[in-house]
């Protein structure tokens, strides 16, 4: 099998995985109960907030204790296999309300989603389905960014063999969602849309 070949197997069976594990997500899941003090009327961040943090900050390349570390929890195993030499773990690390999946080819992380961001809703109702209309493929997250309003929530993060792959959410309160993926070279390449109006 040339490299060619292996390169596309091996970002198809990414983005698979990928959307395996958000699909495994409980989208009916409430949001998280945030607590605040009698002193102060900043709420204080959910377990799934912080963890939306951690996963943020985990880079590309990681190992799992890395990832462990960060995440501050024990991953399980959910899937391993080896194809052409090289051997793919994934591992569910289970936070509050939310599941972070990682995947490790040859002990490195190469692919990263956070099924079920219910706890990131929106307090507004940006996201329509003429905004959604007008994101084209071939452009950048700043003009996406801008046809939306505000920055989306990266809901995934894949990165084999040069290739980089990005998927964000910009989530109304409803739930209603546009789901944008950027390509290596930064710009759209795909988008769907679910309840906007």
């Amino acid at each position: 099998m040339n490299l060619a070949k292996k390169k596309s197997l091996l970002i198809a069976l990414a983005i698979i995985s990928t959307f395996s594990i958000m699909g495994c997500g409980n989208s009916n899941s409430s949001s998280s109960t945030t607590t605040q003090t009698q002193t102060s009327s900043q709420k204080t961040p959910s377990k799934a907030e912080i963890a939306y943090k951690a996963f943020l900050d985990l880079p590309m390349g990681a190992t799992y204790d890395q990832a462990k570390q960060a995440l501050g929890v024990d991953g399980k195993l959910s899937h391993e296999n080896e194809i052409a030499g090289h051997k793919t773990q994934s591992y569910n690390f289970q936070i509050d309300n939310s599941t972070i999946n990682l995947m490790f080819q040859d002990g490195q992380l190469t692919s990263k989603a956070m099924a079920s961001l219910s706890f990131l809703k929106t307090n507004n109702d940006s996201v329509t389905l003429d905004k959604f209309n007008k994101v084209q493929t071939g452009m950048s997250y700043d003009q996406v960014k801008q046809i939306f309003g505000s920055d989306g929530y990266l809901a995934s993060e894949t990165s084999i063999m040069g290739s980089t792959s990005k998927l964000y959410h910009w989530i109304n309160k409803n739930g209603s969602n546009a789901v944008i993926t950027f390509n290596n070279n930064g710009v759209v390449d795909s988008k769907s849309q679910f309840g906007l109006k």
